[in-house]
């Protein structure tokens, strides 16, 4: 009888256990679920303020208040930049600081109850929105390094050309204070027109960097009509490339910037065939209506992620800036043209598209909208 009494007891612990068990686990699943909301709020509300840390942070209050978090406070510094809000208070706070060589964060909050089951919830918020603070830093800092990092490489490619042309000019102006005799100044004038085409390339390439991002106004070079298969043919001389260039057809532009243009495009395929000697250059140019369509491609090996040939500063070359095909397809984009690049079956190719009507008009004026 005693045995029986003692075993319904046991059974009925056991339920009440299980049921009290129970009643935990759904607690502790509905506190975890009003942690998780607040947290993809908290993480919305970051995304929508672009990840900027002075207009995230003003809108944190609202949000951590259903978890019993009364009050936010924080010392924040990266780079330039610093961001505060101060507690003067001697309630009961929970802080956390993290310093690194580029940035500091101290973070802080005023839970409004110090009960265990209310401290498991707003401290998986706190660690949160700790996360999502420090995040928001590294990718400033990122961009911040990248922005400078991309600067002085476009920096180096300005200067390269630059360095070229005053040297030039100081050779020149060196060779003019020793010209004496007819002969001398013969030798003179033929090193000058030598010299000319491969200088023109390079100022028109310093212009045409210059220009990207610039307004255009009446203070650019004047348009003419350019002979685009004419140009293209000295720029396969210029850079002793292998090729036939075929039809014709011309653009009313600024010459520099279409010398621009295509000396990239020839360049990139100069360099290729040092490596692949047997590579051949072909280009077409072509008129239909009111349209110049000019093909320049190569014969040599398919550009493996081809996608990615216009990305600033991506190259293929050691030695590359990954800056030309950029700054070719943002001139043709400002001209109301387009530019592509694909593998074919003749090889790699580069289409070039301009738009011939409205000539009286600035051609520049096409991406201006």
């Amino acid at each position: 009888m005693v045995t029986i009494k003692l075993l319904a007891y046991m059974y009925l612990f056991f339920v009440v256990a299980g049921a009290v068990t129970i009643v935990i686990l759904l607690y502790l699943r509905y506190l975890t679920n009003r942690a998780f909301k607040v947290m993809l709020r908290m993480v919305d509300a970051n995304r929508d303020c672009n990840y900027d840390l002075a207009r995230f942070l003003p809108n944190v209050q609202g949000l951590v208040k259903v978890v019993e978090i009364d009050e936010v406070f924080y010392e924040i510094t990266y780079g330039e930049s610093a961001l505060s809000k101060a507690y003067g208070g001697k309630r009961q706070t929970v802080v956390r600081e993290i310093s690194r060589p580029d940035y500091s964060i101290r973070l802080g909050i005023i839970p409004l109850s110090p009960r265990g089951y209310q401290k498991y919830i707003y401290m998986i918020v706190f660690e949160t929105l700790f996360l999502l603070i420090e995040m928001d830093i590294l990718m400033r800092i990122k961009v911040t390094n990248d922005a400078f990092y991309n600067f002085s490489k476009l920096q180096a490619f300005l200067l390269h050309d630059v360095k070229n042309v005053t040297q030039f000019i100081r050779s020149l102006l060196f060779n003019v204070d020793r010209t004496e005799g007819v002969d001398r100044e013969h030798k003179l004038i033929e090193y000058l027109r030598e010299s000319t085409p491969a200088l023109k390339v390079r100022t028109d390439k310093i212009l045409g960097t210059l220009e990207i991002g610039v307004a255009k106004g009446g203070n650019g070079e004047e348009k003419q009509e350019v002979d685009v298969a004419g140009l293209i043919r000295e720029l396969f001389d210029l850079h002793s490339v292998k090729g036939e260039v075929t039809g014709k057809g011309s653009v009313l532009a600024e010459n520099h910037l279409l010398v621009t243009v295509f000396d990239n495009i020839v360049k990139n395929i100069r360099e290729k065939s040092v490596a692949e000697p047997g590579l051949r250059c072909f280009a077409s140019v072509s008129e239909k209506d009111e349209a110049l369509q000019v093909t320049i491609g190569d014969t040599g090996s398919p550009v493996k992620e081809i996608g990615r040939m216009f990305e600033p500063f991506y190259t293929t070359k050691g030695s590359g800036l990954g800056v030309g095909l950029f700054q070719a397809r943002h001139i043709v984009k400002n001209m109301g043209g387009a530019m592509t690049a694909a593998n074919t079956d003749r090889g790699v190719e580069f289409t070039i598209s301009f738009v011939k009507a409205g000539r009286g008009a600035n051609p520049a004026e096409g991406a201006a909208a």
